[in-house]
């Protein structure tokens, strides 16, 4: 069942029912009832769960092939990115010199 894979993913990211709920924002009592698998996700949900953790379809459908999708931008990568929403412009200039550092060591 589609809520026992959730139940993995949750454990898997380290998160709390309600931090899930809130990053694809969505009400956690019916995220609760999903969990609880009184309620089956509708594909709007499980499209956002797909693209918000980089989850694999066929594994959140059908538990079938690995958690995470290979395709597309990484879990960590998204939280960066999320992240960088949360700094003042002076320390998104401090990450961006230092990831031109770090791509510049990396091709010497």
């Amino acid at each position: 069942m589609i809520c026992d894979r959730l139940k993995v993913l949750l454990k898997e990211l380290n998160i709390s029912q309600r931090q899930f709920a809130m990053k694809i924002n969505l009400d956690a009592g019916y995220f609760s009832r999903i969990m609880q698998g009184k309620v089956n996700p509708p594909d709007r949900i499980l499209l956002l769960i797909e693209n918000v953790f980089n989850v694999n379809k066929n594994w959140l459908e059908n538990g079938e092939g690995e958690i995470f999708s290979t395709q597309g931008i990484s879990l960590a990568k998204k939280q960066v990115l999320e992240s960088i929403d949360t700094l003042t412009d002076e320390q998104v200039n401090a990450v961006s010199s230092f990831i031109r550092y770090l791509t510049e060591s990396k091709d010497s």
